[in-house]
């Protein structure tokens, strides 16, 4: 029975214990992030708003009714007249409608692309408020394992002042040494609830309370081909699409302003009844086309033209400047990835020293050759040799994603 209710219970620990894989960040990050779900209220605005060119082209239908109350006619009378009608028109040929509707779909393309930028953005600031709370809970792990250390340290000082060996100076530091610890293990726990609701929030508040992260901070140098990744992050960051489909939507801007002096063609039929009785007697029909062919307007549409392409031209200078920008990001994503590894590796070694000095220092203050001075100061550079090794760790880690970031790679992960 007792190991029944043992098997009961750990399933149950382990259904309710839920860690945040970077897998499923990504996909809360594309389902609940509000900056993505804005940028694809866009992308169905600007689709309305090619539908409602495209309907444009649709056959409008409209309807009139009239009464008129006449006094007084050549009669002295009074004299009533109704009219009833009904018309439709259509103009199946307009160039700027025709370039409007071009128009219309690189702007929804234009909007597909925003969204992307939004998810990668926002899988970004994500992933590195993920990354930090993992860099938090190992920091936890940590000073959680020097306040045992410190509270070691506390009963041998009081043991060797029972025995008259020290003063209660030793007991004083080392009980003072013990505060110290607990108030930065607390300190980091509210770090760490503060780091949790941070990205809680970038997740409209999907996480539950108690989810733990459950990725592994890296610790290899990936292969750092300069070329390769710029000509990555230019093909796949979606700011450089963005800026490209500006320069075609300002080149078709250009040709909407010249088909202004286009000809249009607009179809029409009338049919209408009128009379001095509610229900109209006499009956009239009509139908017909109409040919508009502009052909000068002083120059106000050449001017116009002219206006478009240098907004063409700027929108070219533009792409040119995001592409700049996107390898400009690349490079220096290269350059901190290589500086952050190195420090991770200086901050390794001097952890290794910290922790053989301290080890060296208590063993010294247990056999009464040193005194607690020196093991403070050892106990004290242990401890911030070990944050600083997982800050380390953690800005090379940052540094990883933000290569990711850089080269759009991390926007595959996304869409996957």
């Amino acid at each position: 029975m007792r190991l029944l209710t043992a098997a009961v219970f750990s399933v149950l620990f382990a259904s309710s214990a839920y860690g945040i894989t970077q897998q499923e960040l990504l996909r809360l990050v594309k389902e609940k992030s509000l900056r993505v779900k804005s940028a694809e209220v866009q992308v169905e605005e600007s689709s309305l708003q090619l539908k409602a060119t495209k309907r444009s082209f649709f056959p409008k239908v409209s309807l009139t009714a009239s009464f008129q109350e006449l006094y007084p006619d050549l009669f002295g009378n009074w004299n009533q007249s109704y009219a009833l009608g009904g018309s439709v028109s259509a103009q199946p040929v307009n160039f700027q409608n025709f370039v409007q509707l071009k128009i219309g779909k690189v702007q929804v393309e234009t909007a597909k692309e925003g969204v992307k930028r939004e998810a990668l953005t926002a899988a970004y600031q994500a992933l590195k408020e993920l990354y930090a709370l993992k860099a938090l809970e190992e920091r936890i792990r940590l000073k959680e394992e020097s306040l045992k250390a410190a509270k070691e340290i506390y009963q041998v000082a009081r043991e060797k002042y029972r025995k008259g060996l020290v003063m209660i100076t030793d007991v004083l530091k080392a009980r003072a040494q013990v505060s110290q610890t607990e108030a930065e293990v607390e300190s980091l726990k509210a770090q760490y609830s503060q780091t949790f609701n941070r990205l809680n929030e970038l997740l409209d508040f999907a996480l539950k309370e108690g989810e733990k992260p459950e990725v592994k901070l890296k610790k290899e140098l990936p292969n750092l081909d300069r070329d390769r990744l710029v000509e990555k992050a230019l093909k796949l960051r979606p700011e450089v699409r963005e800026a490209e489909k500006r320069v075609k939507e300002a080149a078709l801007r250009v040709e909407l302003q010249k088909s202004a002096l286009r000809p249009t063609l607009t179809l029409s039929a009338t049919a209408q009844r009128t009379g001095s009785k509610f229900w109209p007697e006499s009956s009239s029909y009509s139908a017909g086309f109409t040919l508009n062919f502009p052909i000068f307007d002083s120059g106000l549409t050449k001017f116009r033209a002219l206006t478009e392409e240098k907004r063409k031209e700027r929108s070219s200078l533009e792409l040119q400047k995001v592409k700049n920008q996107v390898k400009r990001e690349v490079l220096d994503a290269i350059v901190g990835v290589n500086s952050s590894y190195r420090t991770y590796l200086s901050e390794k070694d001097f952890l290794e020293f910290s922790r053989k000095a301290y080890e060296r220092a208590l063993k010294e203050y247990k056999l009464g050759v040193s005194d607690i001075v020196a093991l403070m100061q050892a106990f004290t550079n242990l401890k911030s040799a070990q944050d600083a090794l997982v800050n380390s760790l953690l800005n090379y880690n940052l540094s990883l994603i933000e290569l990711k970031k850089a080269t759009g790679e991390l926007l595959l992960e996304v869409e996957k």
